[in-house]
Formats: structure tokens, sequence, C-alpha cells
């Protein structure tokens, strides 16, 4: 509890650091900088806590930000560049992650030199933005997770989601109105009042985005049930009733959103999860999750609408079944995306694309993204796809890398997974492994490149993922042994 308490106290500072980046004021921001990197060279190199780092960032990844000076991805750039040039740690066992990493290293910079017109500011800073992306995930991944480490990230989770919902349930209720983004505001709008008038019952808490905010619920639901469903895991790592309760958030947070998409995935990856382990359809945890499901489905139904249940049954009611296809879902016909997909093919056309811009400041990927289009008539961020803003900002090149290199974890911890059953890893092994599936199926109707914040996040878990997936229990050496 102790450890928890210390955790959730640098957790708060950080992320009261972070909002400091997006105030108008250019001191503040330089204030907040300067805290961001004091506070984690002390919790890197004094507290000597490497867990904590990592934690501590993919907490930070929750809050929407400004990318001046690489935003928050500055610090980590600072701390990790001193530990690598002193302790001599920079490697990638892994070769085909090496390869795939490389590639996307190579294009990037080849894009920020030859193709993207940014200023030598901006470009300074894309530098800035992306090195700490890639210095983060090398470390990340050579990290050794231990089981109270693993117990931790689940205690850690938990947290930032309950926060998470405690933001957007204040923007829908506004119980304290405030300029402040830790209340709730947004970059943009003078109060938590202005936001729940802007964004209409659909509600994107600290990510100021609640399609991003819809899809890192749906990832943690996922992680949570893989994991509490995996009777060996929970006990292994002591996780107790943490994994539940992370599920009753990331649902909830999910309902808040009023994002349709998270909602239908959520219950597509509970029937892929059972038709992949049969063997849990009969035990004593689906009966309990059951027999909840059976007490919430009249709570829902008539208490729902408090949490956002009204906005999803009403958006889902837009979808016309009979017009259905593969082809209205490329046009984005039936993702209500038409028109940005449309312009998306417009702007694909315009270039071979073979380099992006690279991968950095907001402007600069946003000039990336919308370039020549011109007028549009309508506001829009990019293309609403991964898939369809990727070329652009990685170019053909960097971005099958980027996208290869997701496809390799999961195949990587699924066989891990299938290799050793009885290994307790096994639960987090399978719950990554749906993690970027079902990131992979969601980025078809939103851009995770859109916020350097969360991009980062999507960094960041990969380096979870290939760390844990190299933890080693006793059962698995006994199984390697046999």
């Amino acid at each position: 509890m102790k450890k928890l308490v210390n955790y959730i106290i640098n957790i708060s500072f950080g992320l009261f650091f972070v909002q400091l980046l997006s105030t108008e004021s250019n001191f503040l921001r330089l204030i907040g900088l300067g805290l961001l990197i004091v506070h984690t060279f002390l919790i890197f190199h004094i507290f000597h806590d490497q867990f904590l780092f990592i934690v501590y960032l993919l907490c930070q990844c929750t809050m929407g930000s400004y990318d001046i000076m690489g935003g928050i991805t500055l610090a980590p750039l600072i701390i990790l560049i001193a530990f690598f040039f002193f302790k001599g740690q920079f490697y990638i066992k892994d070769k085909f992650v090496r390869f795939c990493l490389l590639i996307l290293i190579i294009t990037n910079f080849l894009g920020f030199l030859i193709k993207n017109p940014s200023d030598k500011l901006d470009l300074f800073q894309s530098v800035i933005l992306f090195s700490g992306l890639i210095l983060t995930f090398i470390f990340i991944q050579n990290f050794k997770f231990s089981m109270s480490n693993i117990k931790s990230l689940f205690q850690v989770l938990t947290f930032i989601s309950l926060i998470l919902f405690v933001v957007a349930l204040n923007q829908k209720y506004v119980f304290i109105d405030s300029p402040y983004l830790l209340m709730g505001a947004i970059t943009g709008y003078p109060s938590v009042s202005s936001v729940k008038i802007a964004y209409d019952g659909r509600f994107p808490s600290l990510f100021g985005d609640y399609e991003l905010f819809s899809e890192f619920s749906l990832l943690m639901f996922i992680l949570a049930f893989s994991i509490f469903m995996d009777k060996n895991s929970n006990k292994t790592f002591d996780l107790g009733n943490t994994p539940f309760f992370l599920m009753v958030i990331s649902f909830m947070n999910i309902l808040i959103t009023g994002t349709r998409s998270g909602f239908i995935l959520l219950f597509a990856f509970v029937f892929l999860f059972f038709l992949l382990r049969t063997g849990t359809l009969f035990s004593g945890k689906t009966i309990l999750l059951l027999s909840i499901l059976i007490i919430m489905i009249p709570l829902v139904i008539n208490f729902g609408d408090l949490i956002g249940f009204d906005v999803i049954t009403r958006r889902m009611g837009e979808i016309d079944m009979n017009r259905l296809s593969t082809s209205s879902l490329v046009t984005g016909e039936q993702l209500n995306r038409t028109y940005v997909y449309a312009e998306g093919h417009k702007r694909l056309a315009e270039d071979s694309w073979i380099l992006g811009y690279g991968y950095g400041k907001s402007s600069a990927n946003s000039h990336a993204w919308l370039g020549n289009i011109g007028a549009l008539g309508i506001e829009i961020r990019d293309f609403h796809s991964l898939y369809l803003s990727l070329p652009m900002i990685y170019g053909w090149i960097g971005g099958i890398a980027y996208l290869l290199l997701i496809l390799y974890v999961i195949i990587k911890i699924l066989m891990n997974y299938l290799n050793f059953p009885n290994n307790p890893i096994g639960g987090l092994a399978l719950g990554f492994s749906f993690i970027f599936i079902f990131f992979l199926i969601n980025e078809l109707k939103i851009n995770s490149l859109r916020t350097y914040n969360y991009h980062f996040f999507i960094w960041i878990l990969i380096g979870i993922s290939l760390s844990v997936n190299n933890y080693k229990s006793p059962i698995s050496e006994v199984e390697k042994r046999e």
C-alpha cells in the first residue's frame, strides 16, 4: 500500500506539471517543462525506480497537451540519453523489432530532411519529440518486469482510469467549473462548462478527444478482462479484485464517450475471447460475470443515461444494417467518415509518399495531412483513419514498418501464450495480443497519430508488451526443460 500511495503521489504531481504545458503563458509552459525534467530525473536517477518512470510517462500520455520543445517526450529524452551514454545499454535483442525500428527511424529522419517544409525551429522540436518516443520505447522493451511490477501496473491503470472517469463526469455535470485541464477544461475552451456545451454529450476527459479516450478505455478493458478470466495469472501476481475494478471503470468510460465503435468492439472481443478459450465458458469467473450482467442490464437500461448510454443507443440506431458492407466501411459511409475519407484519398493521390514528412509537432503533422487540399468547408485535423493518415507521416516504407512491428508483436506474444498455456504470464500475453488486434481494427476509423501524447502511449504499450512477454516464471522454465 505504501508503494502504491507513493506512485499515486508522484503520478499526480506529473499530471499537474503536464497541465502547465497547455497554458497560454510561455513562462508557465517553460516552468512545466522544467518541473517535468527535474521530477523525472529524481524518479530515475535519485529514487532509482525505473518502473515508476515507465508508469509515470504512461499516465502523462492520458492528458492532451501542447508539444512545445517535444512536450512530455522531452524529459525522458534527456534522462535516457544520459542513461544510455553512461550505462551503455542501448540495444534491441529481437532482430525483427530492431529491423523494423531501424527502417522507421531512417525513413522518418529522411522525411525531416528531404520533405518536411517546416522551419528549423519546428523541425528541431519534431526531432526532439520523435527521438523521445523511440528512446523511451527502446528502454521499456529492455526493462525486466517483476511480479510486483505487474501488480503495480494494474493498480496504476485502475487509478488513472478512475481519474479519467471522474474528469469526464465533471465535464458532463460540471460539479466544479474550472479553467484547469485536470478539472476537465480543454485547450481552446475557457472552462469545463464550455466543454460540456461544445462536446454535446460525448466527453473526452483529459485526452481532449473522446474517440481516443474510448479506444484507450477499450484497450484497458481488454487487458483487464484477459487477466481477470485467467485464474492462474490473477493468483500468481496477487492482483485480487483490481482487474475487475479496471473492467468496470473502463466500461463506464466507453459509455461516457458515446462512441459506438468502442461499445461494439468490446462485445466482439468478449465473443472472440471465449471462442479462443472455450474452457473458461464454464468457469466460476464466467458464472460470476453472467450474474453481474443479469443485474447490470436493467440498471444500465434505467440509469445508464446518467453516464451516456442514451448517446450510445441513439448512435447505434443510426447504423443501417441493410447498407452495411465492406465497400461502405472502406468509403466511410457507414462510419460517418465519407467526407474525410474522400479527402484522405485525394491527399494520397497528390504524392508518391515513399517518404512522409516525419512524425513531429502537431502543426507539421497537420500540414502533412492537409497540405494543398485547401479549404475543407469543415474543420478536420486528419482523415480519421490511421491507414489513411500514416503514409503522409511515416511514408509507405516507414508506415509499413510500423504496422509490421505491431503485427509481429501480436504474433510473438500470441505464440508465447499458445506454447505455454499454463504459464502465469499467459493471461497478460493474451491480453496484450488482443489489445493490438483490436487497436488495429479500431484504427480503421480513428487516427492514433492525431496527438503526440496518444502516439507516445501506443509506443509505451508496445514496449511493455515486448518486455512482459520476456517475463520468466518458474513454470515457463520447467516447461522449456521438458
